[in-house]
């Protein structure tokens, strides 16, 4: 028979046990933003005066006079790194006793150590002793003990393998509901509900075929575009970047924190306000000429500061309605545009990596057009904007995901379109897409829409592009 014991310790418990970090355990690699998002979602808990915060769960090999850590050493060590720099003797002995042979652990101390010392002064100030009584006090883990290495294993596999560890768009679905705290239970479940039906879309009743557009649309045309819009390189979503999705906690027991968070308060007030009125609001621009569903919430902007809880779950659910307006068949608006997407975008060849790495990235950039300039801005720049994405289709042999990423903070496309004010601003957008390319790549179909455009077009190798098996080339 196995032996396993499950308990949920406090953390000034759990430190006071004889463990150690058995060879085959993998080097502590946490870096500054995991350190961060863990002092920060502790202090939220603390501010909030919550009773309790449930860190996640460590798993020991009960062996001999000690407990192997097989899973939790990065927040173990993590949390004597804060009591450390709170001068704590919590954890004292244990932190004396671990050994850490690689010299990427020791790197990454030595800079963790470092950077919790300059967030502790910046965050929490003079209140280290009430914080460091909280950790020790109100944080906690779940403490799984089994005596069998085999079994410790199993265990760390069904908690981190493939399948049932929770994507990083689901955290932030946990995160906001828990943020919710002056909200009624019924608004909670609503927010669920509509948050689950997303990820399970059908296209239509019909339709036996269920996608996840959640997660499409927060890994791609939400975080992607957010960051594209900065000028800097996206890449794939994951845990580490959920920070791109928390923002400040509006309520009584949670006040802003610094002056610059006003502009978030004001944008989460005036948005109850208007909805407390319970009538349309004169002066509203809609993004569509003429609807305005009810679910697209026309004060959500694509690179706003999030405010936490249900204003971010109306934001989401705003960018799910628009992506199915833009690119989903089974709706009527903006057929013209539609068509030019299947006929350009959906091309022969076009299921491979590279061009639907391309296609993402148009679908990200037609979304911010239209959330500055709405179906106007997209039946004006529709074309300028495939210009700029699909020449990259012809000057590179392969297109690869790294290549995609890094373009438009190369180019600065995304923070034009969010810098401007008016179409004069989108100028240079023009200029851009109108530069002449040097073809390395035959995709007949971009060739064609580049040529019938006037782009003048040139050949690096003619065994590889002939343009001259093109009669208007």
């Amino acid at each position: 028979m196995s032996r396993i014991n499950a308990q949920i310790r406090k953390v000034s418990s759990i430190l006071e046990d004889n463990m150690s970090i058995p060879n085959y355990q993998r080097p502590y690699r946490w870096t500054e933003d995991n350190t961060r998002l863990l002092l920060e979602d502790i202090t939220q808990s603390w501010k909030e005066g919550k009773s309790s915060y449930r860190i996640g769960s460590v798993i020991l090999n009960n062996t001999d006079s000690h407990l192997h850590i097989v899973d939790g050493q990065q927040r173990i060590t993590t949390l004597l790194l804060i009591l450390k720099s709170l001068e704590s003797n919590a954890g004292t002995a244990l932190r004396d006793s671990l050994q850490y042979r690689h010299s990427d652990s020791q790197n990454a101390i030595i800079l963790n150590k470092r950077f919790i010392d300059q967030w502790l002064q910046e965050n929490i100030g003079n209140d280290k002793s009430s914080f460091e009584k909280y950790i020790l006090n109100a944080c906690e883990f779940v403490e799984i003990r089994v005596a069998d290495l085999s079994e410790a294993f199993q265990m760390f596999d069904s908690q981190n393998g493939r399948g049932k560890e929770l994507e990083a768009y689901n955290l932030l679905k946990a995160y906001h509901i828990r943020a919710m705290e002056s909200n009624t239970f019924e608004e909670k479940v609503s927010c669920d509900i509509t948050w689950e039906g997303a990820a399970r879309y059908q296209t239509d009743e019909k339709s036996t075929s269920v996608s996840n557009l959640l997660r499409q649309l927060i890994n791609e045309q939400l975080y992607r575009t957010r960051v594209w819009s900065r000028k800097e390189e996206a890449y794939a979503f994951d845990k580490k970047h959920i920070r791109e999705f928390k923002g400040i906690t509006v309520n009584e027991n949670h006040p802003i924190d610094f002056p610059y968070q006003n502009r978030e308060l004001m944008q989460y007030m005036m948005q109850n306000y208007f909805k407390s009125l319970g009538v349309s609001v004169n002066g509203i621009k809609s993004r569509f000429r003429n609807i305005s569903p009810e679910n697209i919430s026309p004060f959500s902007l694509l690179n706003q500061n999030i405010v936490n809880g249900k204003d971010f779950f109306t934001y989401t659910e705003t960018y799910i309605e628009i992506y199915k307006r833009l690119f989903n068949p089974e709706f009527e608006d903006m057929k013209e545009f539609k068509k030019f997407v299947q006929k350009n975008c959906k091309y022969d060849g076009s299921h491979r990596d590279g061009d639907q790495y391309l296609f993402e990235l148009y679908k990200s950039l037609i979304i911010l057009m239209f959330d500055k300039f709405g179906e106007e801005g997209i039946e004006k720049y529709h074309q300028t904007l495939y210009l700029l994405v699909y020449r990259l289709r012809l000057e590179k042999e392969q297109v690869r995901y790294n290549s995609v990423a890094k373009y438009p903070a190369e180019s600065e496309f995304f923070n034009i379109i969010e810098n401007a004010k008016s179409y004069s601003d989108l100028l240079p957008l023009e200029k851009m897409a109108n530069k002449n390319v040097i073809c390395k790549k035959d995709v007949r179909a971009v060739i064609k829409y580049f040529l019938e455009q006037n782009i003048r077009l040139e050949s690096a190798d003619e065994r590889k592009v002939n343009l001259k098996n093109y009669s208007f080339a």
